[in-house]
Order: structure tokens, then sequence, then C-alpha cells
């Protein structure tokens, strides 16, 4: 192999091992919550440095224009362009949905009811309401932009299955969410730092295929690069329809 190679192999392990460690060093608090702390901010940091900067990284909770709220959501990646977002008590961030491009659990290993109590969060922002309003650009009234589906997945530091992401039960349990739930409740990918990743970006759902695994050395960062190209491929969020929340603020029907 030629020495770009090399290089592109030893910045991919680089990042790896760096996340790995930082994770490592969550298990040395005694309390649970530090212990929580800790890996949230360690992966949504991973999140800033390599997703471009026109989107934010956070923790809080997705609202609609119909005061209905999310679950709260340990990384909410969302693009700031078109939409205001907003401070609540605590310092918890509060996203108007049109502006969300993936949410995300942090945990610190992959099991049944962690996969289950994702696979609830990423469907109570999922059925949240989003407008799309004609925008400006370049001098000139665009169109309202189609919406994309929401992005959603598990992110953890190690796989509790035997087998990890090549577990049939794993696989299985995945499958049953979607069967269950339908799309809303899908995870699109299950990422861990030290067992690989699985995800769904080359099928989408609804689908009776199996997921993209990888366990290989690497794999980590692979599976984060992956993450990254698929938010990118929503493009830009649409223009979130202001007049429709003033509407709904006053108490009008904003039809």
């Amino acid at each position: 192999m030629g020495g770009d190679d090399a290089t592109l192999h030893a910045a991919f392990r680089y990042t790896e091992r760096s996340l790995q460690a930082r994770l490592e060093s969550a298990r040395l608090p005694y309390h649970p919550v530090a212990k929580g702390d800790v890996a949230e901010d360690t992966w949504r940091t991973l999140f800033r440095r390599f997703l471009p900067s026109r989107f934010s990284v956070e923790s809080g909770f997705v609202i609609d224009a119909h005061d209905a709220i999310s679950k709260q959501i340990d990384c909410i990646v969302y693009d700031r362009m078109f939409t205001p977002t907003f401070w609540g008590e605590r310092g918890y961030t509060y996203v108007p949905a049109e502006a969300v491009h993936g949410v995300f659990e942090i945990k610190p290993h992959v099991n049944k009811p962690y996969l289950r109590q994702t696979s609830e969060v990423l469907e109570s922002v999922r059925v949240l309401h989003r407008t799309s309003a004609p925008y400006m650009a370049s001098g000139r009234e665009e169109g309202p932009k189609p919406l994309f589906p929401i992005v959603g997945g598990l992110l953890a530091t190690r796989m509790k299955y035997s087998k990890g992401v090549n577990a049939p039960a794993f696989a299985a349990f995945l499958r049953k969410m979607q069967q269950g739930g339908g799309t809303k409740r899908c995870l699109d990918i299950v990422l861990t730092a030290f067992d690989g990743y699985a995800d769904y970006f080359n099928t989408g759902f609804p689908t009776d295929g199996p997921p993209c695994r990888d366990v290989a050395e690497g794999a980590a960062t692979r599976g984060l690069f992956r993450l990254v190209k698929a938010l990118l491929l929503q493009g830009t969020v649409g223009a979130i329809d202001l007049e429709y929340y003033l509407k709904t603020e006053a108490g009008r029907d904003p039809s």
C-alpha cells in the first residue's frame, strides 16, 4: 500500500483509539450520572468535529408548533439556517422539529432495553409535526422543500450481545422493532466504539434485508463516516413556517 493509504489508515485508527480512550475514562467516576455525562460529551464532541460547521449538536428536546414535545434526547443534530432554537430551564435546548437532521441516544452498551428505549425516543421525534415554508435563495423565492426522514440510532461503548453486531438475536430485535412500530421506531444505525457498527443506510426502511455490518479495525470511524454521509445526503433543512407557529400560538386555526 502507498503512503497515502497508510496515512489514511493511521488517521482512522487514531480517531477510533481516541474515542475508545475517552469512553474508557468515563468508567472512572463512581457516580453513574458522572459516567453518563462524560460519555455523552465525548460522542457529541466527536460529532462536532466531523460534521460541517452548519450543523449544531446538543442535548435537549424537539418541539413542534402544536406544543408537542419529544422525550429527552442525548444528541440532537440540527441546522439553524432557517430555524431559531430556544433555551429552557437548566440550560436544555429546545429545537423545532423542522431543524432536525438526526437524533441519537448514548448508552454504555447495546442491549434490548437500550435498543427499545432508543426506538421510543426516535418515535417521539418522528411523530412531531414539521412545517416547510418558501424561502429566499440567491435573491429569489424558492418553494417549500420536501421533508426528509430524520436519521436516528444508538451510540454506545460496547455490545452486550455475545457475537456483537453479528449476533442473530441482535438483528432479530432490530427487525422486530421495525415490524412492531413501523419506520418511526426504526434505528438507522447502532454504532459502538469497540465492537463495530450495524446500519441500514444502504437499504433504508422498510426492508427485509440485513444491515450493513463492520467489526474490523477502524470500524468505529468508518461507521461514523457513513453516518455523516447519510446526514449530508439529506441536504439542507426546509424553512420553518413561522406564520404557522404564530397562528397556533395565538390559538387560531393555522389552516
